[in-house]
């Protein structure tokens, strides 16, 4: 059995925390949700080594999320790019950006930030992921020891997003 990038699909370590994002809120909205941090703030702990144009660039692209879209944020593993090489890394990038897609991406060449119209299709991609790409995915922690060849490293840290209500989003975590 192999881990997963989604929280609600396997066996993972997830955490969850709620995200207020910056804009349009009221102050009452603000007081309220004064203790999660702000979408800027998330995307610097989630993209820690991120420039800050780069952050802007994520934050845009965050924006025009629809409530209960959910978006797949992979920060990449630099284990499994020193292993596999950065071509191939981008090839599983650009695949979970056009897969099912004629003539446009879900990521806005960010290859990182993958906006899905809805969960069938970010289960679908990720299950075609998989095949094309099975070295993208690790093995089961626990099954590690008994599988020779195991994949030990995913090709990132995958962080599920929600919109789930005008200025407040969810993320879930979990390795690939």
């Amino acid at each position: 059995m192999r881990a997963f990038p989604f929280a609600l699909f396997t066996s993972i370590v997830a955490i969850v925390f709620g995200i207020l994002q910056s804009w349009s809120s009221s102050n009452e909205e603000m007081s309220e949700y004064s203790t999660f941090p702000s979408t800027r703030d998330a995307l610097k702990t989630i993209f820690s080594k991120a420039s800050d144009k780069e952050i802007s660039k994520y934050e845009r692209q965050l924006k025009k999320v629809e409530i209960l879209d959910p978006v797949l944020i992979i920060n990449p593993n630099q284990d499994w790019i020193s292993q596999y090489g950065l071509p191939t890394y981008h090839a599983v990038m650009d695949s979970f950006a056009t897969y099912g897609l004629q003539n446009s991406r879900r990521d806005e060449n960010s290859r990182c930030i993958f906006h899905f119209t809805g969960v069938d299709e970010m289960f679908t991609t990720r299950d075609k992921i998989n095949d094309i790409f099975p070295n993208a995915f690790m093995d089961s922690p626990s099954l590690q020891a008994l599988i020779p060849n195991a994949r030990l490293h995913p090709i990132g840290t995958a962080f599920i997003l929600t919109n789930v209500a005008k200025n407040k989003l969810r993320i879930n975590e979990a390795d690939l």
